[in-house]
Order: structure tokens, then sequence, then C-alpha cells
């Protein structure tokens, strides 16, 4: 079971923060997330047109989603029950792509 393989004692934590919004955090389930507080729901269509030519395809092997709440903003991780640190490296090269991207 998922559940069963968290580490509770890990933290969310902050990895890298770049100079448009976006951040490279380390959930407490161990993943990555790459957010954007400063973007909101309206943001989310634009965001997934930006990842679409280059990582659509990726991001389905992985169950990797772009969504939006309140804490985060426009967020982008791996689903929930789906273990793959390829997945991980994938946040990753997100992350570097859209730090360097005008929203």
């Amino acid at each position: 079971m998922f559940l069963s393989k968290i580490d509770h004692k890990l933290k969310p934590a902050m990895i890298s923060r770049s100079a448009n919004g976006w951040k490279l955090i380390r959930i407490a389930n161990g993943s990555l997330s790459c957010e954007n507080s400063d973007l909101d729901t309206d943001d989310i269509r634009r965001v997934e047109e930006k990842l679409k030519p280059r990582y659509k395809k990726a991001m389905q092997e992985y169950n990797v989603f772009v969504s939006y709440d309140n804490w985060s903003g426009v967020f982008i991780m791996q689903m929930p029950g789906f273990e793959d640190p390829k997945a991980d490296r994938l946040i990753e090269d997100i992350y570097a792509f859209l730090k360097d991207t005008d929203m």
C-alpha cells in the first residue's frame, strides 16, 4: 500500500527557487513537485500548453500532471500512488525548462 511506504519523518523542503516564481520542492512523501504560487487556476492551461510539445509523452508515461491548489498555486507532480524515480528526473527537467520561460 502506498501510505506504508511514506517516511513520515520527511518534511517538505524547497530545493531551488527561480526568479520567475517557480520552485522545486521535495514534498512530504519524498517526491518532487514544481510549483508557482504566483499563478492561479486560469494559468493551468497555459502551463500545459508550454509543456505539451516537449513533455507530453513523458508526462503520460510517468503519471505527471499539472494542477492547482490554494497553497502551492500551479504545481506539477507525479500522481499520488505512483513511485518512479524517473518522474522526479522529469520534474527536475520541467523545472529547469520553466525557470527560464516567461509565462
